[in-house]
């Protein structure tokens, strides 16, 4: 999540939505892995609404250190349990 495509789109605000929209599809895409510490650099880069959608949940599930819904299968309805 370091490379030049993610720096290109971090300065263009426009594309903050697509970038959040495709680490949340990271974590839950099957052949997912992500690093949990990158995506959350990223996450804390991007320019989103306080009530975007799922934002809290991705956030939880990274900070504890998921790579992936699949190789943590409750991870997920937990943070959706205990995130407002």
């Amino acid at each position: 999540m370091n490379g030049p495509m993610y720096r290109t789109a971090l300065r263009l605000p426009a594309l903050h939505s697509a970038l959040f929209r495709g680490v949340r599809a990271g974590f839950h895409d099957l052949y997912g892995d992500l690093e949990p510490a990158a995506a959350l650099a990223l996450l804390d880069r991007l320019e989103l609404p306080a009530d975007t959608e799922h934002l809290t949940e991705l956030r939880h599930v990274l900070a504890a250190w998921h790579k992936n819904h699949y190789r943590s299968p409750d991870a997920w309805d937990q943070a959706v349990r205990s995130c407002p």
